[in-house]
């Protein structure tokens, strides 16, 4: 990374460090890990566009117009996916292999789909987001920089983890904004694992201890709930930097009514949001009651005391004092337990808390560990496992195109209006060409294999800054040289290597590193970015 990024934060982005819940299902002997989707209800931009994007670019033109809605019909057999299996403690680990080329070393790679910065930060406003472009190599915002700064702190652990189950060599990654893209890239497993963790030999140690201590902790929890479905919960934000980690049985009838009404309400709640009452159904009421529901209100009758004033008073507090963690729903039919781990590494017999980096084979790196149940009352256990749950289900949440300005924060405010600014970039011809400005021209190569054409007369100007100079100089030459040599100009006419003239060619490019008039003309037609 360039200077630009030395103030910028170098631990893993919020959405890697937030509570993380799997789901444990039994059938048959045998616990399958899903991913919790609770709160991930809402499928975005991007997760729409991740399979169609994989097959654009893994199939022909004339292959992927058939997957088109239009010519649906006209696919017969959907190809099935390629899956490698690794078996490792005591997990079958499954990774999804995408692509293959012999000249790897592992011979197979993934490939990646990667949104620019303003869609995943904007995922509900794609239609505006999608204007931000990604023009230089390096720079804090429309950067190919700026995309792998984010990519190493969000997602760079969860690809080296599928390259490691998937025995794969690395990961091809196409930038876009869902309307073009900007280019694509490489990497290998080795630069990540340099990345993540200095080597590729601390990388290896360490995705093995990460599976040790995982199997340690959910056999715990399935000897505490056998053969039964339930969650666990991850949670790093302690204030001791401990591991925790929840259990929770799962309901499927109750956590699907509390999933519809996150999706229609935004609260994770079993009980029914209050609706206010239509006047049909307050005419009713009333009716019930005796009260005759057309009268009105005598303008002269008793005023409001001040007891009821205070009592309207006292009933809206209660309205705005009621707390969100109440109606989050926790299964509380079954008791929620808590564990806690503790760990620390060993590195040549001397225990450290620090990052470790091996050096090589003949480092020696061990981690003790220790899980512990809490003791804490029911109650309370209960309660914290609440707001731990609503925690997950506010962090979703995102701003919508109808956010008013004022309310945006303000990265987001800053690449609307550069997507505001630049979307007509969109729209720009395919033949034209977009040249990496921050790269430096290198002309050697250019200037050797053009060296043998001739200059013509009709050449237009070049377009290098420094070559207005020896122009200046050269055509007032004409018009003072007197024609007192006309017989000489019929014998470069009878002798054409007179015209090419290769030895004078370098003599202009020689003086303050200026091209040549030869070079100038062949940069305009070989290198139309220069």
């Amino acid at each position: 990374m360039s200077m630009r990024f030395a103030d910028m934060p170098s631990r893993f982005t919020r959405g890697m460090r937030y509570p993380a819940s799997i789901a444990l299902r039994y059938n048959d002997g045998v616990y399958s890990i899903d991913a919790d989707k609770s709160f991930d209800v809402k499928d975005s931009i991007l997760s729409v566009m991740g399979k169609s994007l994989e097959k654009l670019l893994t199939s022909t033109p004339s292959e992927f117009e058939m997957y088109k809605k239009q010519n649906s019909w006209k696919v017969k057999e959907i190809p099935e996916e390629n899956y490698h299996y690794v078996e490792a403690e005591d997990f079958i680990l499954r990774s999804q292999l995408d692509c293959r080329d012999d000249r790897l070393p592992r011979k197979t790679f993934d490939l990646k789909t990667r949104g620019s910065l303003a869609i995943r930060m904007d995922l509900d406003n794609h239609e505006v987001s999608r204007g931000y472009q990604i023009k230089t190599m390096k720079g804090r915002m429309q950067s190919f920089e700026r995309e792998y700064y984010d990519m190493v702190r969000s997602a760079f652990l969860k690809y080296n983890f599928q390259v490691r189950i998937g025995n794969m060599d690395g990961i091809f990654v196409a930038y876009h904004n869902t309307a073009r893209m900007f280019g694509f890239q490489y990497i290998s497993r080795r630069e990540m694992d340099e990345v993540l963790y200095g080597n590729e030999l601390t990388g290896n140690h360490m995705f093995k201890m990460i599976l040790l201590l995982l199997s340690k902790m959910l056999r715990t929890v399935t000897d505490q709930y056998p053969e039964t479905d339930v969650r666990v919960t991850f949670n790093s934000f302690t204030p001791d930097h401990s591991l925790s980690m929840w259990v929770e049985v799962i309901d499927d009838e109750k956590e699907a009514i509390a999933v519809k009404m996150y999706q229609e309400t935004g609260q994770y709640s079993v009980n029914p949001a209050p609706t206010a009452a239509t006047p049909e159904a307050s005419k009713e009421a009333a009716s019930k009651e005796g009260v005759d529901p057309f009268a009105t209100k005598d303008p002269l009758g008793a005023k409001p005391t001040e007891t009821d004033a205070e009592n309207a008073l006292l009933d809206e507090l209660l309205d705005e004092d009621v707390d969100p963690v109440e109606d989050v729903y926790v299964n509380s039919d079954h008791p929620i337990q808590h564990y806690r781990m503790e760990s620390f590494s060993t590195l040549n017999n001397q225990d450290t808390d620090d990052a470790i980096t091996l050096r090589d084979q003949t480092d020696e790196w061990s981690i003790n560990w220790s899980l512990k149940k809490s003791t804490a009352p029911p109650d309370e256990l209960v309660r914290h496992y609440r707001q731990l749950r609503l925690k997950q289900s506010t962090f979703f949440e995102r701003p919508s195109a109808d956010t008013p300005e004022e309310e945006l924060a303000p990265l987001v405010k800053v690449l609307r209006r550069l997507s505001r600014r630049n979307m007509w970039m969109n729209n720009t011809p395919r033949e034209r060409v977009v040249v990496n400005k921050s790269r430096i021209p290198d002309y050697a190569p250019l200037k050797h294999h053009r060296a043998d054409r001739p200059v013509k007369a009709s050449s237009p100007k070049p377009r290098h800054r420094s070559s207005p100079k020896p122009m200046l100089k050269t055509q007032p030459a004409p018009k003072t040289q007197p024609t007192s040599k006309p017989q000489s100009t019929p014998k470069p006419q009878s002798t054409p290597k007179t015209q090419s003239t290769p030895k004078t060619q370098p003599a202009p490019a020689s003086e303050k590193n200026e091209p040549s008039p030869t070079n100038s003309s062949s940069d305009q037609s070989g290198s139309p970015g220069v």
